[in-house]
């Protein structure tokens, strides 16, 4: 596949110099693309290597050779890169189904695209396996979603966004809107919203941003003078007062007269503020009426998942780091409470599965001690995207900090249940090493003893255990000056994993 740049093959031929897949941001670097555009060529890498059944690149993984090989030979069979492939086919379809303008059927993206009966039920029945927005046919309407109104925009939006890189599949869909508008013609008028975008707003917005919210007021313009689209079932009143207020609505009531001009179409009032919501949307981090209170709270919020998440994982930080990171949580905590608040879009292109620290994530969420604050920021909770994103962000600081390393303590006693429980109090909660105390009755020792050279300590008052570990011998009183000679030894005795990790 060729996209609309030769972006793709600089990547191409980066990663082909690499043993190790490097992480996003170094790759970000070398190639001076930002993050975003990396995520994205990752993706229609590893669409590629799908195809040719082979494992998807993973930051941090080693590079085949199979992989280059089949990733080059994409490139040398695709030169004018006038080829479609299904996930492309498949963004086209999404637009087309969740905002219809004609009726489609099998018959009519076999037109579209060019490709045989059974490429395009392939394709469909891969978009049947998703769990929303499943491709439901009707004799009456053709294929269609049974999503709401507000649903399909934002899937349209979205489709529209991973959409517009791709300079051939684009136009391909440009051509299905039988409107006659050239794509040079979209992007004149993405550069007019992009000037008065800067010339009101003292800001810049991308032509990539442009684009999208251009093409998209084309689409949802025809499909509301198909089906109309009333403001009361996207908004409520309290929010439509608020985008009205807002100067982002009214660079969009300017560019609705330049696009009614140049396009031909009628830009309602429903599909102006979802346009607003979009343009808030994209400078919400620049904006001063997106950082009060309510961020304060994400901040604080963002503390107690990080000291949850550090007593969880045992990872070590200083306070310096730990404020790093908290930061870091909480940039990334603002787009998605921006996501809840004002039902934004968010597309998540490629994402980094990192099992244990999703797990970490998850359990911090549950564990922090402020949860009522997480539930009113949050109160349908993060999703599995949203956690995988912030386990990311874990993952690559815990590479570079050295795990909490617990001092394992087996007790074998035949003490009673309070004197165990006094033991165990001093060791967990009044000694400066972190501990693992394991306790077992030593009636039963001979039995649970194989694993007992896998202790860094032994408490026991018995004098019969063999083990060349270290053994604190249980005084018949006990008394205080026993149990400071107990934090004493914990103290001084290194970890066995400690010791390990140095060789």
């Amino acid at each position: 596949m060729q996209l609309s740049n030769i972006n793709y093959a600089k990547f191409i031929s980066y990663i082909s110099t690499q043993r190790i897949l490097p992480n996003v941001q170094t790759v970000s670097s070398r190639l001076n693309l930002s993050s975003r555009k990396i995520y994205y060529l990752l993706q229609i890498a590893n669409s590629d290597l799908r195809s040719s059944n082979q494992p998807f690149l993973v930051p941090n993984t080693r590079i085949t050779e199979s992989q280059i090989s089949v990733l080059n030979s994409k490139l040398l069979h695709d030169p004018s890169g006038e080829y479609i492939n299904s996930y492309e086919r498949q963004l086209i379809i999404d637009i087309c189904i969740a905002l219809p303008l004609k009726k489609w059927t099998l018959s009519s993206f076999q037109s579209l695209f060019g490709v045989s009966r059974n490429t395009v039920l392939r394709d469909i029945a891969d978009l049947k396996k998703r769990k929303k927005f499943k491709p439901d046919f009707s004799k009456k309407t053709g294929f269609e979603f049974k999503e709401t109104l507000y649903d399909s925009l934002v899937h349209a939006y979205n489709s529209l966004v991973l959409l517009q890189s791709h300079n051939i599949p684009l136009n391909c869909f440009l051509n299905s809107l039988d409107n006659g508008i050239s794509y040079s013609k979209f992007l004149l008028v993405s550069e007019k919203l992009k000037n008065m975008y800067k010339d009101l707003l003292e800001k810049r917005i991308s032509i990539s941003n442009a684009l999208t919210l251009t093409i998209f007021s084309v689409i949802a313009s025809l499909y509301a003078a198909r089906c109309p689209i009333s403001e009361a079932k996207l908004f409520n009143p309290s929010d439509i007062e608020s985008f009205t207020k807002r100067k982002e609505h009214n660079i969009i009531c300017d560019f609705s007269l330049v696009a009614e001009t140049n396009f031909s179409i009628h830009i309602v009032k429903p599909v102006q503020l979802f346009l607003t919501l979009q343009l808030l949307s994209i400078t919400k981090e620049q904006d001063d009426h997106f950082s009060s209170h309510s961020f304060q709270d994400l901040l604080i919020l963002s503390e107690h998942i990080v000291d949850s998440f550090m007593a969880i994982s045992h990872i070590k930080g200083n306070s310096s780091e730990r404020g790093i990171l908290t930061r870091e949580i909480q940039t990334q905590l603002k787009p998605f409470w921006y996501s809840v608040r004002y039902q934004n879009i968010t597309v998540y292109e490629y994402l980094y599965h990192e099992p244990i620290f999703e797990n970490y994530v998850t359990e911090s969420l549950k564990k922090m001690n402020d949860y009522p604050l997480y539930n009113h920021l949050f109160p349908f909770g993060l999703l599995p995207d949203q956690i995988s994103i912030l386990a990311m962000i874990f993952y690559n600081f815990s590479l570079s900090h050295q795990k909490i390393v617990k001092l394992k303590i087996l007790m074998i006693t035949s003490l009673p249940i309070y004197s165990q429980n006094l033991f165990k109090t001093i060791i967990q909660k009044y000694s400066n090493v972190p501990c693992e105390l394991s306790i077992r009755a030593l009636n039963n020792s001979e039995t649970l003893l194989n694993d007992i050279n896998n202790f860094d300590l032994i408490i026991t008052e018995s004098t019969e255990i063999s083990t060349k570990q270290p053994t604190f011998l249980i005084d018949s009183e006990l008394k205080e000056s026993e149990f400071d000679r107990l934090r004493t030894v914990i103290e001084e005795i290194t970890p066995l994993e400690g010791v390990q990790d140095e060789k």
